[in-house]
């Protein structure tokens, strides 16, 4: 090896080191940008996040409502009874307010108020025809809920055993309708 050739060698040595040097500078400068570009991706992807879905609202107690005082006759009849209140009165909301969309929210979320319906469906199923109190029939209101007492001309049906839930029938119907216009009134009362 030639005293020019290890000249030209240590030349292009050094040169490449400060390359080396120069794009090694340049890495931790992108490693460090990088990493605060990371850091704010993450914050604004938990932030979109946070936009599609809403966390949930924890109230006192960590319950959307308080339950009140009045304890299910059945398996969430109370929610039943909200859903379904909530459902009538979704029809007299004007479409597009917050109350509106807030109401339809906890409907879409909860299912709204069927099961209410159908148990007013099953009311007027046992009702419908009604001509007096047979056998078929008692059993059918009892396994709706109602404790049945009779005096007189007139049967007392006492929804679960509350007083206040309370509705006097014939025991023999007046006409075709009397069964159906006992079950209206009677889920007007109960459901």
């Amino acid at each position: 090896m030639k005293p020019n050739d290890a000249e030209a060698l240590q030349k292009e040595l050094s040169i490449l080191r400060q390359k080396y040097d120069s794009l090694e500078t340049d890495r931790k400068h992108l490693k460090q940008r990088y990493d605060v570009l990371k850091e704010e991706y993450d914050k604004l992807q938990q932030y979109v996040a946070e936009i599609v879905r809403p966390p949930r609202v924890e109230y006192d107690g960590g319950q959307f409502l308080e339950p009140g005082g009045e304890n299910d006759f059945y398996t969430g009849e109370r929610k039943d009874i909200l859903l379904s209140v909530l459902e009538d009165a979704l029809s007299s909301m004007k479409k597009g307010s917050r109350r509106y969309d807030v109401t339809a929210s906890v409907l879409a979320a909860n299912g709204g108020g069927e099961r209410q319906k159908q148990r007013e469906k099953e009311l007027k199923s046992i009702l419908r025809g009604y001509v007096s109190m047979d056998a078929a029939v008692r059993n059918r209101l009892q396994k709706f809920g109602f404790i049945i007492s009779g005096t007189g001309k007139h049967y007392n049906l006492v929804y679960f055993g509350d007083n206040r839930y309370a509705y006097t029938i014939s025991k023999t119907a007046s006409d075709g309708r009397a069964g159906l216009n006992a079950a209206s009134v009677i889920a007007t009362l109960v459901l």
